[in-house]
C-alpha cells in the first residue's frame, strides 16, 4: 500500500465584525467602530502593502507573513508565506454567499507536523483559533474552495496508460520523456469539476527540490524511485452539484470529516482502472490494484517534522542564480571571486544601499526565516504572551483602582492593549502636566 494525504485545501471563512451587519449592503463603506482591532489591522497592511519589491511583512502571532503589493477586486490584501496563502476583502461583498476570508493550506504545511499539529482537521482548526484572534471575530462559517486528494505508491501496474481508464471524464492526455510514460491526465483541469492527474512524483521532487518527501516515504517503505502520485483535484462546483453518500457536502469540517466517502466516490463511481479482459468497455474487470487503492483511504500519519523540511538543497536551488548575479555584478563593478575583492566591493555596496533605502540584512533574513518555519519563532510567540500577561495585569488592577473605566477585554491583542495603556498614560501626562520624557512606560 501506499500513502494517502490532503495536498491542496483552499476555502473561503465568515467571522463575526467583519464589517457591520446594516452596512453590508453599502458598498466601499467599513465601519470602524465595529471592530477596531481590524481596522487597526488594516492599516498596519496598508502601510507594508505600499513598499517596493514586495518587501512588505507582517508579524500576526503564529504564522508571520509576507505582504504583497497587489490583491484583486474581492480580495484587497494578498499575505504569503510557505505554508499558507491568506486573502482579506476589505470589506464584505454585497453577495452573501461571498466570504470576506480567502485561505489556501499548501502542500509544506498539509505534508508537515507544526506545533505537534499533524491531521488535516487539527489544522484546520488551529488555524480557525488563530485567526479569530487576528481578525478579532468568532469563526461563523466556511466553503470549500479546492480540494486535492493524493495517494503516492511504489506499484503502479506495469503499462499503465489513458486507454484502460473507464469513466465519465470526456477528455485524457499522455506524456512521455524518452517514450517512457511518466505522466497521464483524466478529465480537463479547465473545463470539468474534476481532474486527474497520475506522474511520476520522484522525477517532480527531485525537480522542484521537494526533497522533504523522501523520509516520508522511506518512512512508509516505499521505492523512492519508482513513487508515483495518483491525485485528483476537484473544484467547489463539484462539491455544490453532487452529492456524496447521500448529501451535499460544503463546509470544510464536513469535507474533512468526509475525505474517505470522497475518495470513494472518486475512485469507484466517476473513474476506475480496469484490465480489457472482455470485447465491451464497460465489462473490464477492475484492477485489483486500482480496487485496494480505492478502499482503503486512511490520511497520512508519517508526516514529517517541521524542521527536517526545511532542510532543502540550498546549494542546488540558490548557487545558479547566485553566480549569475555575481557574474553580472562583477563585470559592472569589478572585483575578483577568487581574492576576495569582490565580495568586499559588495558588502560595500550593500551597506550604502541599506543606509539609504533604510533596509536591513539581519532582518530581512530573520523574516524569510519566519516566513519558511514559524516555530522558529516561538520564543518570541512566548515573550509577546508574556508581556500580553504583564499589560493585561496592570490594565486590572488600574481597572480595580479606579484609574479606567472600562474593564480590560480579555480576548484583545497585544497591540490593542499596549495602544490603550500607551493612550490612558498620555492622558495622565496631559492632567498631570507632565513632559513626554516623565512617562515611565516609554
Amino acid at each position: 500500500m501506499g500513502i494517502f494525504n490532503c495536498d491542496w485545501f483552499s476555502f473561503t471563512a465568515d467571522f463575526s465584525h467583519y464589517n457591520a451587519t446594516d452596512l453590508a449592503d453599502r458598498k466601499d463603506t467599513y465601519d470602524v467602530e465595529s471592530n477596531k482591532h481590524l481596522a487597526r489591522l488594516f492599516s498596519r497592511l496598508d502601510e507594508e502593502r505600499e513598499k517596493a519589491d514586495c518587501s512588505g511583512f507582517i508579524d500576526l502571532g503564529l504564522w508571520k507573513f509576507q505582504v504583497m503589493n497587489h490583491g484583486n477586486r474581492q480580495y484587497y490584501y494578498l499575505l504569503h508565506n510557505e505554508d499558507m496563502e491568506i486573502r482579506l476583502a476589505r470589506w464584505r461583498s454585497k453577495a452573501e454567499e461571498r466570504f470576506p476570508v480567502y485561505v489556501h493550506f499548501k502542500s509544506q504545511f498539509l505534508w508537515a507536523e507544526i506545533y505537534s499539529v499533524s491531521s488535516l482537521m487539527d489544522k484546520f482548526l488551529l488555524v480557525m483559533e488563530w485567526l479569530e484572534d487576528v481578525l478579532n471575530g468568532k469563526y461563523l462559517a466556511s466553503k470549500i474552495n479546492r480540494l486535492d486528494l493524493a495517494y503516492h505508491t511504489d506499484d503502479v501496474p506495469q503499462g499503465f496508460n489513458t486507454e484502460q481508464f473507464v469513466g465519465r471524464h470526456t477528455t485524457d492526455n499522455t506524456w512521455r520523456t524518452h517514450r517512457v510514460v511518466n505522466a497521464v491526465e483524466i478529465g480537463s483541469r479547465k473545463s470539468e469539476q474534476i481532474f486527474l492527474r497520475c506522474y511520476n512524483k520522484f522525477l517532480e521532487a527531485r525537480s522542484k527540490k521537494k526533497t522533504w518527501f523522501f523520509p516520508i516515504w522511506e518512512n512508509a517503505r516505499l521505492d523512492i524511485r519508482k513513487v508515483w502520485n495518483i491525485e485528483f483535484q476537484m473544484k467547489r462546483e463539484f462539491f455544490t452539484d453532487n452529492k456524496i453518500d447521500k448529501r451535499h457536502l460544503d463546509s470544510c469540517e464536513h469535507i474533512i470529516e468526509s475525505q474517505e466517502a470522497i475518495w470513494k466516490y472518486l475512485t469507484l463511481q466517476w473513474v476506475t482502472y480496469r484490465i480489457p479482459d472482455n470485447e465491451r468497455r464497460t465489462r473490464w474487470s477492475v484492477h485489483p490494484w486500482w480496487t485496494e487503492m480505492a478502499n482503503n483511504f486512511m490520511e497520512c500519519s508519517g508526516k514529517i517534522d517541521r524542521g527536517r523540511q526545511r532542510e532543502l538543497p540550498t546549494a542546488e536551488m540558490l548557487i545558479p542564480a547566485i553566480r549569475g548575479f555575481l557574474s553580472s555584478y562583477a563585470a559592472r563593478m569589478g572585483g575578483n571571486l577568487e581574492d576576495g575583492t569582490l565580495f568586499k566591493r559588495l558588502l560595500t555596496d550593500i551597506k550604502e544601499y541599506e543606509k539609504s533605502s533604510d533596509k536591513s540584512f539581519d532582518k530581512d533574513v530573520h523574516n524569510k526565516l519566519s516566513l519558511m518555519d514559524p516555530a522558529l519563532s516561538l520564543n518570541d510567540v512566548e515573550d509577546e504572551v508574556q508581556r500580553l500577561t504583564d499589560i493585561e495585569e496592570q490594565l486590572n488592577k488600574m481597572w480595580r483602582t479606579g484609574e479606567i473605566d472600562l474593564k480590560p477585554e480579555l480576548r484583545a491583542s497585544l497591540r490593542d492593549m499596549d495602544i490603550y495603556l500607551d493612550n490612558h498614560l498620555e492622558i495622565k501626562k496631559r492632567d498631570a502636566g507632565t513632559s513626554p520624557s516623565d512617562d515611565p512606560h516609554k
